[in-house]
C-alpha cells in the first residue's frame, strides 16, 4: 500500500510540474512570436501558429518523458529538480533557435504567423471580387 501511495505521489508531482513547464514553454513561445499567440491559436485559428505551438508542446513532452525515465532511481525531489532543469534548458534552446532561424531566413515569421488569408492550392486562380464573367456578345 505504501508503494502505491508513493507512486501516486510521484505521478501527481511529475504531472503538476509538467503542466507548469508546458505553460512556461507557451509563455516563452508567445514572447518570441509576433502578435499574441493565444489569440492567433484559439481565436483566429491560424494554422501556422497552431502547428508551431503543437510542435513546441510535443517537443517539451518528449523531454519530460525522457526526464522522468532518466531520473527514475533518484529521490523524488531530486528527480523533479532535474526535470525542471532539463525542460528549462530545452525551452531556452527552442526559443534561441526560433530567434536564430527568424534572423537567418529572408521571410519574416511575422508575415507567416499573422496571415489571415487562406493559401490557395497550386494552379487555382486567385480570388477577386472585381473579376466578372466574360460576356458572350
Amino acid at each position: 500500500m505504501e508503494l502505491l501511495r508513493d507512486n501516486l505521489a510521484a505521478g501527481a508531482s511529475f504531472s503538476l510540474v509538467g503542466i507548469a513547464l508546458l505553460v512556461v514553454g507557451f509563455v516563452a513561445l508567445d514572447l518570441v512570436t509576433p502578435g499574441r499567440l493565444r489569440q492567433l491559436v484559439w481565436i483566429a485559428h491560424n494554422r501556422n501558429a497552431v502547428i508551431l505551438t503543437t510542435s513546441m508542446v510535443i517537443g517539451l513532452a518528449i523531454v519530460l518523458v525522457c526526464s522522468v525515465i532518466d531520473t527514475e532511481l533518484l529521490a523524488l525531489w531530486r528527480a523533479l529538480l532535474y526535470t525542471v532543469a532539463y525542460v528549462i534548458l530545452t525551452i531556452a534552446v527552442m526559443m534561441w533557435s526560433f530567434v536564430l532561424i527568424d534572423w537567418l531566413t529572408p521571410a519574416s515569421w511575422a508575415r507567416c504567423c499573422s496571415r489571415t488569408t487562406s493559401i490557395l492550392p497550386a494552379g487555382s486562380p486567385p480570388r477577386s471580387s472585381s473579376v466578372s464573367a466574360p460576356s458572350s456578345a
